[in-house]
């Protein structure tokens, strides 16, 4: 009923439906970005796992199926 009555009076105001849209927007633009720069974090940290696993002589396979990497991802380290 309450979220009846906001729509309403947002609908009445174009301004401070536009506003609303705009923060709405901004922030779906900054979580997207977050998820981003989290993934990129991830993928970086699994890099360098499967680095210092190569470091210490542990096989491709083993890397590959321990971090999801490919072989060939793995051998371009």
């Amino acid at each position: 009923m309450q979220a009846k009555k906001s729509l309403s009076n947002i609908s009445k105001n174009k301004e401070l439906w536009i506003a609303q849209w705009k923060q709405e927007s901004f922030e779906r633009d900054i979580r997207s970005g977050l998820n981003a720069a989290m993934q990129q974090g991830i993928q970086q940290g699994i890099t360098q796992v499967a680095k210092n696993m190569l470091s210490t002589g542990i096989p491709l396979e083993q890397i590959s199926k321990l971090t999801g990497l490919s072989t060939a991802e793995i051998q371009s380290l």
